[in-house]
């Protein structure tokens, strides 16, 4: 049996689950679901009561004087949209297995009631295992934040793919390093350090990771803050390349394809109507892949020393397709 004391952990799951704007709670609802699930007997006053003793503790619960009909939760861990949002990262992630994706997104459906549940239940999809899918990420990722919060060097063997798709290591096994700190970049979850001997930050993907061991010696200080949005963005996201501008003409077709790949900076100085002028603010490399993934589409203006490195690269792919 449950204690009384207990009975408004009860009140307060039943209105969590069964409740929401659109399925809102009278006194007996509650009083039902209490003898149904729990076996617990309650009076109508004694809902009253633990309803008012929930809201003295700062949770939200609307009830009839706002509007007229009952009590429903208002206040969640995460919102409806967040829940979605947080359910399509899990299952796009390539860094989680497909059984604990759908143990956490059933998990993040949870948090709502069962009626939102079952509509998320409707649009949210797991994706199948994907070929880098780990098991190991969780303890990798539990295991070095210990480190870093114990301020402790670390040695592991790092991994790598060989032709047949199976793991094997890398030539400099194992590693020891300083961790610093962990983010998320890219679609993968990486862990910033100094590997030891060398005085350079540079970063490791967790799911690469095996045989983590704690060492009993201090990591090497490292003074200063690492920003770890600009490291990420230098050193991850444009690989280690510095940004600039880059004057491409193409066809107003590729508009929405340019936005989207380079983002908001993207600047149109000329159009007419058939053919745009494009300033594109980006990496290099991540503009020559553009280019050559459009080269009947578009040309190269500006840098020119860019535009002659694009013109080489075309005749030296002529000379092997075009001439074998």
């Amino acid at each position: 049996m449950i204690s009384q004391k207990a009975a408004i952990l009860c009140v307060y799951e039943i209105l969590k689950k069964y409740s929401d704007e659109n399925h809102i709670m009278s006194a007996d609802d509650i009083r039902k679901k209490l003898k149904a699930i729990y076996d617990v007997d309650m009076e109508r006053r004694s809902v009253y009561r633990n309803i008012d003793a929930l809201r003295s503790m700062g949770i939200e619960i609307e009830g009839y004087l706002d509007n007229r009909k009952g009590y429903y939760l208002i206040e969640r861990e995460f919102e409806l949209p967040e829940v979605r949002l947080l359910c399509d990262a899990v299952a796009a992630s390539a860094m989680i297995t497909q059984d604990k994706s759908k143990q956490l997104v059933q998990r993040l459906i949870g948090t709502q009631s069962v009626f939102q549940g079952r509509m998320l239940q409707k649009t949210v999809y797991v994706k199948p295992d994907g070929a880098v899918s780990s098991k190991q990420i969780f303890y990798n990722i539990d295991a070095i934040n210990v480190a870093i919060n114990q301020g402790c060097m670390v040695s592991a063997k790092l991994m790598k793919y060989g032709y047949d798709m199976t793991l094997v290591e890398a030539e400099t096994c194992p590693e020891t390093f300083s961790p610093y700190a962990t983010l998320w970049a890219e679609g993968n979850y990486y862990i910033v350090v100094k590997i030891e001997g060398d005085d350079q930050l540079t970063h490791l993907k967790l799911d690469m990771l095996r045989d983590i061991v704690l060492l009993e010696r201090e990591a090497d200080a490292f003074f200063g803050r690492i920003d770890l949005d600009k490291y990420a963005r230098k050193n991850i996201i444009n690989q280690g390349q510095n940004e600039g501008w880059y004057c491409i003409e193409c066809e107003t077709s590729l508009w929405d394809e340019i936005v989207e790949r380079f983002g908001l900076e993207t600047k149109v100085t000329r159009d007419d109507g058939e053919r745009i002028t494009a300033r594109i603010f980006t990496t290099k490399g991540k503009m020559k892949s553009w280019v050559l993934s459009h080269l009947t589409e578009c040309i190269v203006l500006e840098p020119r020393k860019f535009r002659d490195e694009i013109q080489a690269y075309v005749g030296e792919a002529y000379e092997r397709y075009w001439k074998v």
